[in-house]
């Protein structure tokens, strides 16, 4: 009986193990997501935690819903650019809070706010210079866009928000993690604050994993049907 040859079996042996490698490692990205979005469902029903009091530099605070006292520097604001909102571009603007009675700097993410009507127009912020309350939920940053130009940076606008570029621009050594505020006392200026879940990918995986899986199954579908079906009809 005739049968593939070594070369061809070699090939669809590695290629096997490719395809199922790279649907194993997709199945576990998926589950590894899939993890995080229950750590943000189980920590978006906990009480705020109170960084005046609770906080840990150690801390995980990855989606924890927290609150803090402390005083804004609008003098070290970054503003980031061309965040679009049911069609429309604005900024973004965050802005250093510096927690009371502790040496603890969180950038806080004031909201969404549209663009003016000239090009390059920046908002009129007003932040209070007495100390505010703040809550919101406390995330990291993901990575930023592709940076098409090497000017990212011009005053206060930054097309990306890169905290370690910010800790070295302005010697603060803020936290990991902004908050996406929803109450700030004090701060007069019309910011959207409606933040959208985020998007953990899970599915893509799945479907990505999936795919994999279907070249697998036609390297051994084209394996046994040339190797031995077609031949032993030749």
């Amino acid at each position: 009986m005739k049968h593939p040859s070594w070369t061809i079996t070699i090939i669809a042996v590695l290629g096997l193990g490719l395809t199922l490698s790279a649907a194993y490692w997709q199945f576990k990205r998926a589950d590894h997501k899939q993890k995080i979005e229950s750590r943000f469902v189980v920590m978006q029903t906990k009480e705020p935690l109170n960084l005046n009091k609770q906080f840990d530099p150690f801390m995980e605070l990855e989606f924890q819903r927290v609150e803090a006292y402390g005083i804004l520097d609008a003098s070290y604001k970054m503003i980031l650019d061309n965040r679009i909102r049911r069609g429309q571009a604005g900024y973004e603007v965050l802005v250093p809070l510096s927690i009371n009675e502790s040496d603890v700097v969180i950038l806080v993410n004031l909201g969404w706010i549209p663009r003016g009507r000239k090009l390059g127009q920046l908002p009129d912020i007003e932040v209070p210079r007495s100390p505010v309350f703040v809550t919101g939920t406390a995330v990291k940053p993901g990575l930023g866009a592709l940076e098409l130009s090497d000017v990212t940076i011009e005053g206060d606008i930054w097309q990306n928000l890169d905290l370690a570029r910010y800790r070295s621009m302005h010697s603060i050594a803020v936290l990991d993690y902004v908050v996406q505020g929803t109450l700030i006392d004090g701060v007069t200026t019309k910011f959207e604050q409606l933040w959208s879940k985020p998007s953990f990918g899970i599915n893509t995986h799945l479907s990505y994993a999936g795919q994999w899986m279907l070249f697998s199954l036609l390297i051994i579908f084209f394996y046994i049907y040339y190797g031995f079906i077609k031949q032993r009809d030749a």
